[in-house]
C-alpha cells in the first residue's frame, strides 16, 4: 500500500491489496444507483450498485481500523438501500444533511431536491470527535454571564449543515465550472477529516472523482490514498494536488 497516491483501477481490486485495519478514516462519494445519466464516467444503474454495494462495504470495513469513522455521501431517493446496507456492516451513527444544491425547479407536489445526505458510521464503538473550529457559537451565548468560559466556536455538531457551507463550485461567492459532475465541497470534507482523524493519519477515498477528499486530507496534514477508475480524473486529481504543492 503506497501512501499519498491515487490508484487507477477498480476500488475492490485495489483495496484487496491493502492490509487489514490499515486505514484511519474513509470519506467517499460512490455511485448512488439513481441512473444518473449525465456522465459516462461510471455505472450508476441501480442494478449495478445493488450488486456491488455489499462488496464495496465489506472491503471498506476490512481495511478500516477499529473504532474509526466512515462518511459516505448517499442519495435521498435510495436512502433506504444505503442505510440498510451500511447497518449490516458498520455501526450506523447518524445521517447528516447539508444543503449542497441550489435549484430553481418548481415542484407543485413535492419539496425541493436540494439536500446532500451523508452517512456517518464507525467500525465498532466510535472514537470521540476532535474539537474543530467549525460551528460558530451564538454571540448571545458568548456574552451570556452564565457562560464562564466563552468560546467563539461550539463543539456540538448539528446533523443539518446549512448552506453557509458553499457548493463545491463556489468560492467567495463566485461560481466556477465543476471539475467533476458530482464534485463535493472540499471545505465540508476538511472539517469531517479534522473531526475524525489526527495529523499523519491515513484517509481513504475509494471513489475519488475530482479529488476533493484527497486535497482536504493533504491540506490538513493527513496522508491520503485515492482510488479512481477513470484515468482522466486520476490525471485531474494529480494536477490539483501538484498545483497545491507549488
Amino acid at each position: 500500500m503506497e501512501l499519498n497516491k491515487v490508484y487507477h483501477g477498480d476500488c475492490v481490486d485495489v483495496m484487496k491489496t491493502f492490509s487489514n485495519e490499515s486505514i484511519d478514516l474513509i470519506v467517499t462519494d460512490p455511485p448512488y444507483g439513481v441512473n444518473f445519466n449525465k456522465s459516462k464516467h461510471y455505472n450508476d444503474t441501480k442494478e449495478h450498485v445493488s450488486e456491488k454495494l455489499n462488496i464495496w462495504l465489506s472491503e471498506m470495513y476490512r481495511v478500516l481500523k477499529e473504532s474509526s469513522h466512515v462518511y459516505i455521501f448517499i442519495p435521498t431517493i435510495e436512502v433506504d438501500m444505503w442505510v440498510s446496507a451500511v447497518k449490516n456492516k458498520f455501526n450506523f451513527k447518524n445521517l447528516i444533511a447539508t444543503q449542497m444544491y441550489i435549484t430553481n425547479r418548481y415542484n407543485n407536489d413535492n419539496f425541493g431536491w436540494d439536500l446532500q445526505l451523508i452517512i456517518y458510521a464507525s467500525k465498532g464503538k466510535a472514537k470521540r470527535f476532535n474539537a474543530v473550529d467549525w460551528i460558530p457559537a451564538s454571540q448571545a451565548w458568548i456574552n451570556d454571564k452564565r457562560n464562564l468560559t466563552p468560546k467563539k466556536f461550539t463543539y456540538k455538531y448539528p446533523s443539518f449543515i446549512s448552506n453557509s457551507i458553499a457548493r463545491a463550485n463556489m468560492k467567495n461567492g463566485n461560481s466556477r465550472k465543476r471539475i467533476h459532475p458530482n464534485e463535493k465541497n472540499e471545505e465540508l470534507i476538511a472539517n469531517l477529516v479534522k473531526m475524525s482523524s489526527k495529523e499523519g493519519d491515513v484517509v481513504l477515498d475509494c471513489f475519488s472523482g475530482s479529488g476533493s477528499t484527497l486535497l482536504a486530507a493533504k491540506k490538513t496534514d493527513r496522508k491520503y490514498i485515492g482510488i479512481e477508475q477513470n484515468e482522466e480524473f486520476v490525471k485531474t486529481i494529480n494536477q490539483r494536488i501538484h498545483s497545491f504543492l507549488l
